[in-house]
């Protein structure tokens, strides 16, 4: 089996924000923190499934 490169999928920007602003109400700020919460998940996937491709691939050239 040959090694294919197929590079990484672009990662989604997280932000953590210190606390919610005067302007925004609890929920806009809840819900900021559920979609980067949401986004840190998908950057976390994306790269254990990385691994699992690497590790496939370094077993198989054992």
């Amino acid at each position: 089996m040959a090694f294919e490169k197929t590079g990484i999928q672009a990662l989604f920007p997280v932000y953590f924000s210190r606390k919610a602003s005067e302007q925004a109400s609890k929920e806009e700020f809840d819900i900021s923190v559920a979609q980067n919460e949401s986004n840190l998940n998908q950057n976390l996937e994306t790269l254990y499934q990385k691994l699992l491709e690497i590790e496939d691939y370094l077993s198989a050239t054992e």
